[in-house]
């Protein structure tokens, strides 16, 4: 790991301003002298010490005002989401008034805009910084970073609840929006201006304010703007239109009430653990079985885990360097195609398996009175003769097959065996099997169902349950230190790439304390036996 952090008592490019003191200022002395050596600032100033920062160094162009030196804004930022404060504003404002921030940053005062620009710098470099750290853990012994619990949370958008709009009223109010747009004239900012465009180029109210909705923008550039994001929320809705339309029918919803929040088109709407309807995303962690750190951490534009597994192995090869070898999920991640891809990938999968498809839901009757009837497991697949075998000895060859689709990019082929209607009317086991006799008994297998199969054989053993019992006491811990310690109980940025930049922040700030409070550890022990000496 490459030592490159620079502070202000070190000779610094020109490109970056001076901040107004260094070590030897009387100012500094004093916060430093009265700072105790446990506190937090102390911690977050040895975390970010071993992180290569040549990279953002070298994002800045040396052009137009000199900016703040890189990595005193970066402990400021890091030091204020370590205490859970995730808001710009408030983060300017205390770099005036905490001395801790004050001895962090050298007594800079960077004002809101300045950490809002610096915030979105660091998304290029979260994931550099995040492979530097997991490698620096398993150089010092802290961790194999070989066993992870692996879940997914969701976590609140940053936009309204209350006013997400439907395909109707969304075209209503690009209308409406195009039309005053056009009313408008030329930009004044250097945007293009519109084939319809009359008038000065000004930023004022317009002519008519009582004319205008309530939810339109006050102003010209405030309506191009808005104009713009209800387009792309257009275009988002439509793909969910689209993918609703392939789904089966039980489960499509009129097209008519799938809403979209134009605040943030890419969040998905949906419930939150609080059944609460409002737009979402999700939250992946992979979660270290041999220490407190994170070795994987993703943000998906959903609302379940569906087809998030494959993904978050490709990225904990990337952070780790290699595969996992141990996994541990919940039930939502037991499916043919993440065991699938668990063992092309040299995985061991550990989650338990549902035994039906209305799990955790009401049941239909229907599926009710099936659930009363002999279950699958009671049917012997014979794998040389492709078929299956009923508790009564007659063999159920394949009926028919059929592709069913999981998400846009994934599918799994289900194959339907039948028993012939002579064997099942003549059995003595009719009414306990199926609920038409005439028809035949039918069970189905998804090809590559035999992952499944070892998944289940493989959870039923001793030290596959004392090994899942960890789970709950890791992977759900970092959930509650994120949302209630952190308070990311709901993002601030808008969009996949800002949500996403800021959730890998929060894993930054939780992995470098890990690796600090590990480097203090034989310090403070030493400190301690020479004191009770």
């Amino acid at each position: 790991m490459v030592h490159t952090i620079l502070t202000p008592d070190k000779a610094q490019t020109p490109r970056f301003a001076t901040p107004p003191w260094d070590r030897s200022s009387p100012q500094w002395i004093d916060i430093d002298q009265r700072l105790p050596h446990d506190h937090l600032a102390r911690l977050i100033d040895e975390a970010v010490a071993p992180l290569d920062l040549q990279p953002l160094l070298g994002s800045y162009a040396g052009k137009g005002s000199k900016a703040y030196h890189p990595a005193l804004m970066l402990r400021i930022i890091l030091y204020q989401l370590a205490c859970g404060v995730r808001q710009p504003a408030r983060w300017a404002h205390n770099c005036r008034f905490h001395d801790e921030l004050k001895w962090l940053g050298f007594g800079i005062r960077p004002s809101r805009s300045r950490l809002y620009h610096f915030q979105e710098r660091l998304g290029n470099q979260l994931e550099a910084w995040l492979r530097q750290v997991i490698d620096l853990a398993v150089a010092r012994g802290i961790t194999p970073a070989t066993r992870a619990a692996l879940d997914g949370s969701t976590i609140a958008a940053n936009a309204s609840r209350h006013r997400m709009l439907n395909r109707k009223t969304l075209d209503q109010r690009l209308a409406l929006l195009a039309q005053a747009v056009a009313a408008d004239g030329p930009a004044a900012d250097g945007a293009a201006p519109t084939p319809a465009a009359q008038g000065p180029a000004t930023d004022s109210p317009g002519p008519d304010p009582a004319a205008r909705p309530w939810w339109m923008a006050k102003t010209p550039r405030g309506r191009r703007q808005q104009l713009t994001r209800y387009q792309e929320a257009r275009t988002a809705l439509e793909r969910r239109i689209a993918a609703n339309a392939r789904r089966k029918a039980e489960r499509r919803r009129d097209p008519e009430k799938i809403v979209i929040a134009p605040g943030d088109s890419d969040a998905t709407p949906g419930r939150d653990k609080l059944d609460v309807f409002r737009p979402l995303y999700n939250a992946q962690i992979a979660y270290d079985l041999d220490s407190e750190l994170i070795l994987a951490a993703e943000v998906f534009a959903q609302q379940n885990d569906t087809g998030t597994l494959p993904v978050m192995l490709t990225v904990f090869t990337t952070w780790a360097g290699h595969a996992p070898s141990a996994l541990l999920t919940d039930a939502g991640y037991a499916t043919v195609i993440d065991a699938t891809a668990c063992a092309a990938a040299g995985v061991v999968l550990y989650a338990p398996y549902q035994t039906n498809d209305f799990h955790g839901r009401d049941a239909s009757p229907a599926e009710a009175k099936r659930a009363k009837m002999l279950p699958k497991e009671r049917f012997t697949w014979e794998p040389a003769q492709g078929c299956y075998v009923c508790p009564s000895g007659h063999a159920m060859p394949r009926e028919s097959s059929k592709t069913e689709r999981r998400t846009a990019e994934q599918s799994v082929v289900r194959h339907f065996y039948r028993c012939a209607s002579e064997h099942c009317q003549a059995c003595p086991l009719r009414a306990a099997c199926t609920p038409n006799p005439s028809a035949g008994r039918s069970v189905s297998r998804v090809e590559g169902e035999e992952v499944i199969e070892a998944l289940r054989e493989r959870m039923k053993a001793a030290e596959a349950k004392v090994l899942y019992k960890r789970r709950r006491a890791t992977v759900e811990r970092a959930y509650a230190d994120l949302k209630v310690h952190r308070r990311l109980d709901r993002f601030s940025g808008r969009g996949l790439a800002r949500v996403r930049a800021e959730f890998l922040l929060h894993c930054l700030v939780h992995n470098l304390l890990v690796v600090a409070r590990h480097a203090r550890a034989p310090k403070e022990e030493q400190e301690q036996k020479r004191a009770a000496a």
